[in-house]
């Protein structure tokens, strides 16, 4: 893509969001979302003489089922993250024997130098550092215990100090006790992108299930309360 090209995508003083939202208005993508929400993800409840429902109870529950179907899937696109992207820097450090403190390895020497998702795990992340420890923070926080301990005084101890790693120089293992642990987290097998698919297809066909027999079941509901009650 040339600057001319750049030039004239953005002619106009346009964003790119607005164009993105003018091709969509237009698209088939549009149109095809609008007849599956039509025909499979609407909730359209009947006169019932025993249910009471508000008027906008068919979008509420619609949104509810699709709501949750949305949690399901991303709590899939999470798993597949964990296992593959995460689970391969574990089994890297399984597989050099970082087992120990004095057999931590650098991510230079991992290959993850350059990971931008393994390195915001290990800064902030939680799942990782769970079972991946840094050997300088551990001396550090060792550090600041021994200084506590000591009675130390004066501004310098006083104040709080707060560790940064350096991806440079930072060294990384994992425990043996935590070994086990990081091998059931972070297991590969069942977490491709196979399984993301089978999961988005059985969610959706769930979903698009509660929402169009759901009615006919508070129906059928209400039939039998009809009966069951005294004439």
């Amino acid at each position: 893509m040339n600057l001319c090209y750049l030039s004239a995508f953005f002619a106009g003083g346009v964003s790119i969001w607005e164009r993105i939202a003018t091709w969509y208005q237009d698209s088939l993508l549009r149109e095809l979302l609008v007849y599956l929400n039509e025909r499979y993800f609407t909730v359209e409840f009947g006169a019932y003489d025993h249910i009471s429902l508000s008027g906008n109870a068919g979008t509420t529950v619609r949104n509810i089922v699709l709501a949750l179907a949305l949690g399901i899937i991303v709590a899939s696109l999470m798993t597949v993250y964990t296992r593959n992207g995460l689970g391969g820097f574990v089994r890297r450090l399984n597989a050099a024997e970082a087992n120990s403190p004095d057999k931590a390895k650098t991510l230079m020497e991992l290959g993850y130098f350059r990971s931008p998702m393994i390195r915001h795990e290990l800064s902030h992340g939680s799942s990782l550092r769970m079972v991946v420890k840094c050997l300088e923070k551990e001396k550090f926080e060792q550090a600041q215990v021994d200084t506590a301990q000591s009675g130390e005084k004066g501004r310098n101890a006083r104040k709080e100090a707060t560790f940064r790693i350096d991806f440079l120089t930072a060294h990384f293992y994992i425990p043996e006790d935590l070994r086990y642990r990081a091998d059931i987290r972070f297991d590969q097998k069942g977490s491709g992108w196979i399984s993301v698919l089978i999961t988005v297809i059985l969610t959706a066909v769930a979903a698009a299930a509660v929402c169009f027999f759901l009615p006919d079941l508070l129906q059928m509901a209400d039939n039998l309360i009809t009966s069951l009650s005294p004439s």
